[in-house]
């Protein structure tokens, strides 16, 4: 190889790693704050919470700035549970994960067929990440954070009178079903359509789409700060889900 073509494509690689981090931060962002808005919205409409933008912004931290690490939808449930307003606090605490995310998850997923199909690669390429995102979050949540004492898969078993246990199939099979149409239908898209040019740009993709799904969000609960069965879920994601996602990536080369 030249050395003019040796710098065109070390030039191409870091134009592509710089884009697609910048790309992801975005991403995050806004799949974490609409999921936020969600549970503040929702709050707001029931009539819960005088403005639905106040939300705890948390400090001006370069931790806080990136991934938004401090901020929550600054929501009281106790009042709503002491009114015996549970169905309540349960379709906000639901809404974060399930409009927020979930239901955020399925418009990216049109949003980039129709880029695809308009050839908006810039614009498919970034709900591609969006669309990561939100499937993450909804995983980080269900099976990860189902089982716990507290968060908002607690809050809103206690709203309907249930138990997580209870709760646990149903938000677990809405999850499993977002996995499924990420990998096999959107990544799969992506791959051909996106990244499917260069083996290091599509080999860089699914190591991130792993890292991210299952380490970043289904794995940070090792600690066991809400119990031991999400530190369990997590456990599974980090050691097996993971390597098994990326191997299931590349192996679609």
């Amino acid at each position: 190889m030249s050395d003019t073509k040796w710098d065109d494509g070390y030039r191409g690689l870091t134009y592509f790693l710089v884009s697609t981090a910048l790309m992801v931060l975005l991403a995050h962002a806004v799949a974490y704050l609409a999921h936020e808005y969600c549970h503040a919205f929702t709050a707001w409409m029931l009539g819960y919470k005088q403005n639905p933008l106040a939300l705890n912004y948390g400090e001006k931290s370069v931790a806080n700035i990136l991934f938004q690490q401090d901020i929550d939808e600054n929501v009281d449930y106790d009042p709503l549970f002491a009114a015996h307003k549970g169905f309540s606090a349960a379709l906000i605490a639901l809404a974060g994960p399930g409009m927020g995310n979930g239901f955020l998850y399925f418009i990216c997923l049109w949003v980039f067929r129709w880029a695809i199909s308009i050839d908006r690669r810039m614009l498919a390429t970034f709900f591609f990440w969006l669309a990561l995102m939100c499937a993450g979050n909804v995983w980080g949540y269900a099976p990860t954070r189902t089982i716990t004492t507290h968060a908002d898969m607690a809050l809103a078993a206690r709203g309907l009178g249930i138990s997580t246990w209870l709760l646990f199939p149903f938000v677990t099979a809405a999850a499993v079903y977002i996995a499924y149409s990420f990998f096999f239908q959107l990544f799969a898209m992506a791959k051909h359509q996106l990244f499917g040019g260069s083996t290091d740009r599509l080999v860089l993709v699914s190591a991130l789409v792993s890292y991210f799904y299952f380490g970043f969000f289904g794995g940070g609960e090792i600690s066991g700060h809400y119990g031991a069965v999400p530190a369990l879920f997590s456990t599974v994601s980090l050691l097996i889900l993971l390597p098994l996602s990326a191997l299931f990536c590349i192996r679609r080369l």
